[in-house]
């Protein structure tokens, strides 16, 4: 039977499942704030949080299911991986969630810092450089996808700053920051799409790396997405309170 796990030593598999499922929580952390900020009661927000983390869980557990039976270890185009797995959580995200009364109550209570700091969960991208260091992944890849990643997350923390004590360049900070954010992940489906067809990313194909491309993609454009919309919130408030 073809082995679908990845190449890697099992200790460096383990610490990427654990730091990846953290990363899950890490995120539904400032929810449950924004929640309770929004008249949401304690009980409520705490459901709101599980419901989350359960329906991710949920979801790469169907990932790697796919991943183990082989069903995304093919070459394709596109990568099966993103039919079976990026494009339906991308609607789910955008079509279902983010159209919801509720996902509006609570973009309108969470402060525009948090959402921005949300990105530090993309430090994860150190791994796309360290199976390039197992000779797993190609360099051309790897370093996109790692440095792009690492130098978002970082990136986050001084403009969420700059958010938070309203420095008078914040707003062009956070465009330019969400901008570059952005098109980190839309530059990094381009070379997945062109090095994969090579059958060169075997790895983001297999478990547990699979994780990668079916929840990265999807739920970091849904985050972007969230800031800009956030900002045309408080623009649109700031407009309203001198009218």
């Amino acid at each position: 039977m073809e082995n679908h796990i990845s190449g890697v030593p099992l200790l460096a598999s383990i610490l990427f499942i654990a730091t990846f499922i953290y990363s899950i929580f890490f995120i539904t952390k400032p929810l449950k704030k924004a929640a309770l900020d929004a008249g949401i009661t304690p009980q409520k927000a705490k459901q709101i949080q599980i419901g989350i983390v359960i329906f991710y869980l949920v979801y790469l557990a169907y990932v790697s299911v796919l991943s183990l039976k082989g069903v995304f270890d093919v070459n394709s185009l596109p990568p099966k991986v993103m039919v079976w797995a990026g494009m339906p959580l991308l609607l789910i995200l955008f079509v279902f969630i983010g159209t919801t009364g509720l996902y509006k109550k609570i973009l309108r209570a969470i402060k525009l810092e948090s959402l921005i700091a949300l990105h530090i969960f993309r430090l994860l991208g150190v791994f796309f450089i360290l199976i390039y260091g197992y000779h797993l992944l190609p360099a051309k890849f790897a370093f996109s996808a790692g440095l792009g990643d690492i130098m978002t997350a970082i990136l986050a923390v001084p403009v969420a700053r700059m958010v938070a004590k309203e420095h008078p360049w914040r707003k062009t900070a956070v465009i330019a920051w969400n901008i570059f954010g952005i098109m980190d992940i839309i530059d990094l489906l381009v070379i997945a799409v062109i090095t994969g067809a090579n059958g060169n990313l075997r790895e983001m194909t297999v478990f547990p790396f699979v994780w990668f491309p079916a929840f990265a993609p999807a739920t970091i454009l849904f985050l972007h997405a969230a800031v800009f919309r956030k900002m045309r919130q408080l623009k649109q408030d700031a407009t309203s309170r001198f009218k």
